[in-house]
């Protein structure tokens, strides 16, 4: 069972790990049968680190596994919305709310955009690659959907696993795209949603 499957079978083991985030210690419960669960994986480490928000901000952190990402930045924005498919990585996640003592979090089961109604400012995710390339090019095609205008998609993805050709993929669907940093063979795009 993967990551991406709704109920890993995996032996649960849960720990506590630790992380400081854009300056600030996070703890994180996490369990096996979620991804990177020994420690915050360096591609979301750095799209943490590089992501620009505001204040006024309302994000999407799609795919938010025990939500490393939506935690370590609610305290800069105005809302967060952390969606997954995995029930064990949901479960994680809204104790690592309480956990930071995050209050302008929502933790909400969604297969991707399925449950999700509302518009973003920013949709942040390191997608599941393994998943197959269809599930991060509809990560992409329908975040125009989620955006409001102006609003941005940020992506890390490993060089090595198609990063550029991701870039062209989103090139093609925004009309723009942007490789913010490139490190440690990872790639942080991202793409604006442009007024018509």
């Amino acid at each position: 069972m993967h990551y991406f499957s709704e109920k890993p079978t995996s032996k649960s083991e849960i720990k506590v790990i630790e992380e400081i985030l854009r300056g600030k210690l996070f703890k994180f419960k996490t369990d096996s049968g979620v991804f990177s669960h020994n420690k915050i994986d360096k591609g979301t480490k750095l799209l943490i680190e590089t992501v620009e928000v505001n204040k006024e901000d309302e994000i999407l952190d799609l795919g938010c596994g025990y939500g490393a990402i939506g935690i370590a930045l609610a305290d800069e924005v105005k809302k967060v919305l952390m969606v997954d498919i995995n029930r064990r990585a949901l479960k994680l996640a809204k104790e690592n709310v309480k956990l930071n003592n995050i209050k302008n979090a929502e933790v909400r089961f969604s297969d991707l955009y399925e449950n999700v109604d509302e518009k973003f400012d920013k949709i942040i995710t390191n997608p599941p690659i393994r998943a197959g390339k269809d599930v991060v090019k509809k990560i992409v095609s329908e975040a125009l959907n989620h955006l409001k205008d102006g609003g941005e998609l940020w992506m890390v993805i490993q060089t090595k696993q198609g990063a550029k050709s991701m870039a062209k993929y989103m090139e093609e669907v925004f009309g723009n795209v942007e490789t913010v940093k490139i490190k440690g063979g990872y790639r942080i795009l991202k793409s604006k949603k442009v007024r018509e």
